[in-house]
């Protein structure tokens, strides 16, 4: 049976695919246009919108604007009319520790390279809708912070950056993420993408600094399979790519227990995610970036 459109479309926008392409550009064009085309915006709907006027409701309006109220005032349909703040900053903050270096044997690239890739194609849809864009990415050290803007060059800038970012070091996220929402000259939306592995604890208070100076933060939370069911049949030695600190373990014998773990772990940071009012994304290496991305942002949408 030949492959159908969307077989073939899905299969263009694998992470296998994906992370063959080298050109970040090329990369995040694809992304967008194949999936995110028709989520003009989504990423900052209902934020930075100021209510302009009222008009009547017209068939094939977003019953989503319609003032129930008003209807039951005067019986008759009306819909707002919202005037969106121009220039908006979108703000991609990336963590390129040691840890992000990992690549199990079921992923198609590092967690570092996915990350990248998951911000490239934000920052491509960023741009391309006319906002200012911004890349800070830090492990051990501060590896580039670029504010948000939108010159003719800014988004090739962040991108070249991406393509430069190597894994390394510890992960020091109370010391770059204060200094971040500290350098920020406007709010708008902040997306934090990391493994956060023993963050959890951390993340919170930071996020609540961000969002405390009129950000909107989304935190993309990736993971290699790996790390998710622990799938090595037999004894193995594993080392901690920042500390060094090494165990050997039998993984059949305590994988029940350690999927508990890292699942009680996830729903750790997605309640501090929802105590802090920010969303929570969980993006594996091996889910293809358009639709999980693409399913996000009209959810993100659906709820204003």
């Amino acid at each position: 049976m030949p492959p159908t459109a969307a077989n073939t479309l899905a299969d263009i926008l694998s992470p296998a695919t994906l992370a063959r392409i080298d050109n970040y550009q090329l990369l995040a064009k694809v992304v967008v246009e194949g999936f995110m085309a028709g989520l003009h915006r989504s990423v900052y709907h209902g934020f930075g919108s100021e209510f302009l006027q009222y008009r009547g409701y017209t068939v094939g309006d977003d019953l989503k604007y319609i003032d129930w109220k008003l209807f039951a005032r005067r019986d008759r349909l009306y819909t707002k009319v919202f005037e969106e703040e121009t220039n908006m900053n979108c703000t991609v903050v990336l963590d390129a520790s040691a840890s992000m270096g990992y690549q199990g044997g079921r992923a198609a690239c590092t967690k570092l390279r996915y990350g990248a890739m998951v911000a490239a194609s934000l920052l491509y849809l960023a741009s391309r809708q006319g906002d200012n864009i911004g890349l800070h990415a830090y492990g051990e050290r501060l590896h580039c912070g670029i504010p948000a803007g939108h010159n003719g060059g800014q988004l090739q800038r962040l991108l070249t950056e991406l393509q430069r970012l190597r894994p390394g070091g510890q992960s020091r996220h109370p010391a770059f993420l204060p200094y971040i929402a500290e350098s920020l000259r406007r709010r708008g939306v902040v997306v934090l993408i990391s493994d956060f592995l023993e963050a959890d604890d951390t993340i919170g208070p930071l996020l609540r600094r961000f969002r405390f100076a009129g950000n909107e933060c989304i935190v993309v939370h990736v993971l290699d399979p790996d790390e998710q069911d622990l799938p090595f049949p037999a004894t193995t030695r594993f080392i901690d790519s920042e500390s060094a600190a090494e165990i050997i373990t039998a993984p059949p014998t305590v994988r029940a227990d350690y999927i508990a773990a890292m699942k009680a772990f996830q729903e750790r940071l997605r309640r501090v995610c929802f105590d802090a009012q920010s969303d929570y994304l969980p993006c594996p290496t091996s889910a293809d970036i358009g639709i999980t991305l693409a399913a996000y942002l009209h959810r993100r949408g659906s709820v204003y």
